[in-house]
């Protein structure tokens, strides 16, 4: 392989996009991508019409939708600005080695547990598609689904997602209109119909119902630097890929998923509307099969792609290979049944990366410019901390704190609780002459 090859399939994990590589209509269309095809967060705000009616689904997935948006625009800005992921903007905030904690986090748990979860939910969904046909029998579907698809997208990097989501997005956007909406009217006859559906679970308040959308794609807009850093401008690449990507097309996803779920009342998977029976009952056929291959495929590299990002600040191996082993891990997972033991480690895991985001702004639009007076660089030579206490302390309070709170949302609650609380505490050091930035390691030729 040659060493341009090498150099595009490593991706610039840790190191700085240059300019030339930036191209913002890719990039928009692959925000896109994390925000309509997110498939298990569209599954569980699915899940919303089973206590609610198609107009409150709808407006608590605006709402939302519309938190996320607002935090995709942070995180996306960043990672815009200065063309780096989201674990490269973490040697910042928390210190060059505070960042490896960021970086086995995210490996651990959408690079190895949730990848591994979704190949087996894919599974699961292609032979309810085909019952009977041994390419839909679960485990062969989660070789060549997981092993193969998946894995190559994640494995080619940015480039792979992208060219993807120039196929899938108008693909399965069409079919979800047509499948989700039109063929669920159809089925119902009429839109009235469709309208007076009433759901057939516990009534859920439009406030939990926010819960649900927010809490279930709120890691995907912490980690919204991963692909901004190929936007041309911080503006275009932040704000605008989040508000397509996360408000348009989330919003977008829980319509198509509400129609189709209320319009064929079948039974669910746990509490998970069954969308591939969903999807049959009301006479898609082939066509759904297009849609669940793209949306799961469009979803599920992008875990892997994070995670390898994530891992790679940590280890010194190429992102190919990173990407293999985290790929492998979660596939094996999945072949053996034993993903839904990972659930509740992951749940735990997962309480402490929406904080990671409130003290990334505080970091950088508060902390470093107006307490410490420094400003973000990355390359070779810059000088990182190798600790920085403060932010670790206040990640982790705010996780504990937010997820105990009986009331609010509680991404919303611990992002805040992570911003307000590392404020404070680095003003308050700062003011007693107690250094919380510890130690310091320069950045080598190599990005370690």
């Amino acid at each position: 392989m040659s060493k341009s090859h090498k150099s595009q399939l490593e991706d610039f994990s840790i190191r700085t996009v240059p300019i030339e590589e930036r191209k913002i209509h890719s990039m928009s269309l692959l925000q896109a991508v994390l925000g309509l095809f997110l498939y298990p967060h569209c599954l569980l705000e699915g899940a919303l019409v089973a206590g609610m009616d198609f107009q409150s689904a709808v407006l608590a997935a605006v709402f939302g939708m519309l938190i996320l948006a607002i935090l995709g625009f942070f995180q996306g800005w960043m990672g815009a600005k200065y063309g780096v992921s989201t674990t490269m903007l973490t040697r910042q905030a928390f210190g060059r080695y505070g960042a490896n904690l960021f970086g086995i986090l995210l490996a651990l748990t959408m690079g190895i547990g949730w990848f591994g979860w979704q190949i087996a939910f894919f599974g699961m969904t292609i032979a309810e598609m085909f019952p009977n046909q041994w390419f839909a029998e679960p485990k062969i579907a989660m070789v060549w689904g997981g092993g193969i698809l998946m894995i190559l997208t994640a494995f080619i990097g940015y480039k792979g997602l992208s060219t993807l989501s120039m196929i899938a997005v108008p693909l399965v956007a069409i079919l979800s209109i047509w499948g989700g909406l039109a063929e669920a009217v159809n089925h119902l006859g009429s839109w009235e119909a469709l309208l007076s559906t009433k759901p057939t679970g516990e009534p859920l308040s439009i406030f939990a119902g926010i819960t649900i959308v927010v809490g279930n794609a709120a890691a995907g807009a912490v980690v919204f630097a991963d692909v901004t850093r190929y936007g041309k401008t911080a503006a275009k690449g932040g704000f605008g890929g989040a508000a397509v990507g996360y408000f348009l097309g989330g919003v977008f996803c829980v319509i198509a998923g509400a129609a189709m779920t209320l319009a064929a009342q079948v039974p669910t998977i746990g509490s998970t509307p069954n969308i591939p029976a969903a999807m049959s009952q009301i006479g898609l056929g082939f066509f759904a099969f297009l849609i669940l291959v793209f949306a799961q495929w469009t979803t599920n590299d992008n875990n892997l792609y994070t995670g390898s990002l994530g891992l790679r600040n940590v280890v010194n191996l190429s992102k190919t290979v990173i990407v293999i082993v985290l790929g492998v891990l979660g596939l094996g997972i999945a072949l053996i049944g034993i993903q839904d033991y990972f659930v509740p480690f992951l749940n735990a895991l997962g309480t402490y990366v929406p904080p990671i985001a409130g003290v990334m702004i505080a970091d950088h639009w508060i902390v470093k410019p107006k307490i410490l007076h420094k400003s973000y660089q990355f390359g070779e030579g810059t000088k990182y901390a190798k600790w920085n206490v403060a932010a670790i302390i206040a990640t982790v309070v705010a996780g504990i704190i937010g997820s105990r709170l009986m009331f609010g949302i509680t991404a919303i609650n611990s992002i805040v609780i992570g911003f307000v609380l590392y404020v404070i505490i680095a003003y308050l050091l700062t003011k007693w002459n107690i250094q919380f930035e510890i130690g310091e390691k320069s950045e080598e030729s190599n990005g370690f």
